[in-house]
């Protein structure tokens, strides 16, 4: 017998013999009056200290990894920023700190083994006291057994943070840089931003952490200086010469989702993208770099595409390999969707409710069937190409990618010959 949890009243319900609780699931046997009732629950579990909709566990089979947006409130304005409408209008503020460690020890409970945490600015979590509220978040996710705790920063007010012992158990700090100088830099972050972070990036060296810095490629990004240099491969050199750990790109793509609506006018085109990312990919195959790369490959032909559909085809939403946690109480999975009303489920009240209506982010997507990405192909085409997840970077040195998912695994699948 297994208790579920619904509104603060506890219930029983019957499970198949495929349906054992794990360690994790709470076993109080009560009694019940009404079958139909019981029938009702028997579509929940309680997890941790959550109750989770079956419809929930059930696509989260593959759960690898959780992006918990901690808090909305940020200390810069960034022109690019994806989750500018949470950060410019918020209700709530912040994932209580309670209810972030009850979240966290239920996704782990369903397979997570990596948290980064973000916003908005997540330094800020807790400023009313101190910050004392992300120290003890950070402490107490890598004591519940996180193997992977990652924070990301745009390292204006993290500098107090770094000597303290419980911000130590971080295994990562993503710096966000968007340019090797105050001017490609500050056009996306705001004036000023660029020599603060630099002075926060080496201070967390300097200490020991191990840094890693995430870029938004922007159009200037892929313009090439007198030399016929890409100023993205200037951008390497640069924070390489910094002595971080990784660069971690993004691209900054108008791919018919409601995010283009906000995120500036800094995108390149796909041609533009795949000449660039064809040169810098054999840069990076050929080991000219002294520092790890991650760069999403954004496009390909669809007959590049069919030639290995399950290495192409990779995708959160059908993998259910994530979930992104906001402080509004949606949980979603795709990133394209973010600050919109599309999502995959709630949690409030201890509870993990699936989103049964027509904003379930799931809706259009081929479940059983590798695609190119069917957010950004939904309402965009892109002549002879093809979109690919913007998650999909070939040869990352990332946690889950590379540790649990094994997703290069999958290259050899395919049609060497296209």
């Amino acid at each position: 017998m297994e208790v579920v949890k619904f509104n603060s009243h506890l219930l029983k319900s019957s499970l198949t013999n495929d349906e054992k609780p794990t360690s994790k699931l709470k076993e109080i046997p009560i009694n019940i009056s009404s079958s139909v009732t019981q029938a009702s629950f028997s579509q929940t579990k309680l997890i941790g200290e959550y109750v989770v909709d079956k419809k929930f566990t059930d696509h989260f089979q593959q759960l690898k990894q959780v992006f918990m947006y901690i808090t909305d409130k940020c200390n810069i304005e960034c022109e690019q920023c994806i989750y500018k409408p949470s950060i410019n209008h918020y209700i709530n503020e912040e994932i209580p700190l309670d209810d972030a460690l009850a979240l966290l020890e239920t996704f782990q409970a369903l397979g997570a083994t990596k948290v980064t945490f973000l916003g908005g600015e997540p330094t800020l979590y807790g400023h009313r006291e101190k910050r004392k509220p992300l120290l003890k978040l950070i402490k107490e996710t890598k004591k519940m057994g996180y193997e992977y705790v990652r924070l990301d920063s745009n390292g204006q007010a993290i500098s107090r943070l770094l000597p303290e012992a419980d911000f130590q158990n971080l295994d990562e700090i993503a710096f966000s840089l968007d340019g090797f100088s105050t001017e490609t830099n500050d056009m996306l972050r705001g004036k000023g931003t660029f020599p603060k972070v630099i002075e926060s990036i080496k201070q967390a060296i300097d200490i020991g952490y191990r840094v890693t810095v995430t870029c938004c490629v922007h159009k200037l990004l892929l313009t090439r200086d007198e030399n016929d240099i890409y100023l993205i491969e200037k951008m390497i050199r640069f924070v390489e010469d910094l002595g971080v750990y990784q660069i971690n790109f993004h691209d900054l793509f108008k791919a018919g989702v409601p995010m283009d609506t906000w995120t500036g006018n800094f995108d390149t085109t796909p041609e533009e993208w795949v000449v660039m990312y064809d040169e810098m990919s054999e840069k990076i195959f050929n080991n000219n770099f002294d520092i790890d790369i991650r760069l999403p490959q954004c496009f390909i032909t669809q007959e590049k595409f069919d030639s290995n559909a399950e290495f192409f085809g990779y995708c959160p939403v059908k993998l259910g390999e994530r979930v992104m946690v906001h402080p509004n109480g949606v949980i979603r999975i795709c990133s394209n969707l973010i600050c919109t009303g599309f999502g995959a489920a709630r949690y409030e009240n201890r509870n993990i409710k699936w989103d049964d209506t027509h904003n379930n982010e799931i809706a259009g997507h081929e479940l059983d069937k590798n695609t190119p990405c069917t957010n950004r192909s939904r309402h965009k085409k892109y002549g002879k190409l093809v979109p690919l997840c913007f998650s999909f970077k070939p040869d990352q040195n990332e946690h889950v990618w590379k540790n649990k998912l094994e997703w290069d695994d999958n290259k050899n699948s395919g049609n060497p010959d296209v």
